[in-house]
């Protein structure tokens, strides 16, 4: 045994907390200053705390998942050799042994049944889409990206919203709403960067299971994860102060 080993086997709890309390303080100065702090280095002259290691293109991010949807086959994905498929059986090159969902289970005949609507190109990039029911959307194509690179082996609906948002059809990972808010970082404090306004559609019966793990931040920091807004009590959970507790006490 050393003397440096006898020194911290017999140390008191005492001596224990009152090695550390330089490293206690210096924590609790650098949260009080917060955002006051200064930043040196001429490269880190314009950065403000929160915001990422290098500065972004972009401002704000406004993202719509349109549940329930009409099927892209009827906007601008457009196959015109499923006309010559007309209520001809599904190929079994096609399905390749996939199961069946559960609302064609009982079906006797998978027949093909392309869209009805009228396809046109627009814009100069000539873009079939379409025009019929997205006139004004066609006006602005040439403004507009398709991605027409994702695909998922998901038959139902849950797994392949899940890989949509995250990339994954298995959760845990972080959402693209949590990918924008550590990539854009934040000018503030006090506001979330990262918000999400959840649809309540008229139809009680058509309501998805959708969860919170569609904004969540996976294997990120708990500050990228989205902060979901409701129409009826507080708009945030936990946002007012609970009785007899000032926002100062809070704090």
């Amino acid at each position: 045994m050393s003397l440096l080993n006898d020194y911290v086997r017999y140390e008191t709890r005492r001596q224990f907390f009152s090695r550390g309390k330089n490293a206690l303080a210096y924590a609790a100065l650098g949260s009080l200053l917060g955002s006051s702090m200064k930043l040196w280095g001429e490269e880190l002259k314009q950065n403000k705390l929160g915001l990422p290691h290098f500065p972004p293109k972009v401002k704000n991010v406004i993202y719509l998942h349109m549940v329930g949807g009409p099927s892209q086959m009827d906007l601008y994905d457009y196959k015109p050799q499923m006309a010559d498929y007309y209520d001809k059986d599904l190929p079994d090159s096609i399905r390749a042994g996939q199961r069946l969902t559960t609302m064609t289970s009982g079906q006797k005949r998978f027949p093909i049944a392309p869209s009805k609507w009228k396809f046109e190109q627009a814009g100069k990039c000539g873009l079939w889409m379409n025009t019929q029911l997205l006139p004004q959307t066609s006006k602005i194509v040439d403004n507009l990206a398709f991605i027409r690179s994702m695909h998922t082996e998901a038959i139902n609906h849950e797994p392949a919203i899940c890989h949509m948002q995250t990339g994954s059809m298995v959760s845990g990972r972080p959402c693209i709403g949590s990918w924008v808010s550590y990539g854009l970082g934040s000018l503030n404090e006090n506001l979330p960067t990262f918000c999400v306004l959840v649809a309540e559609p008229t139809n009680k019966e058509q309501i998805q299971a959708i969860s919170a793990r569609l904004w969540s931040s996976g294997f990120l920091s708990g500050e990228h994860a989205g902060v979901s807004f409701r129409s009826q009590g507080d708009p945030v959970l936990f946002i007012n102060n609970p009785p007899g507790v000032t926002g100062d006490l809070r704090r």
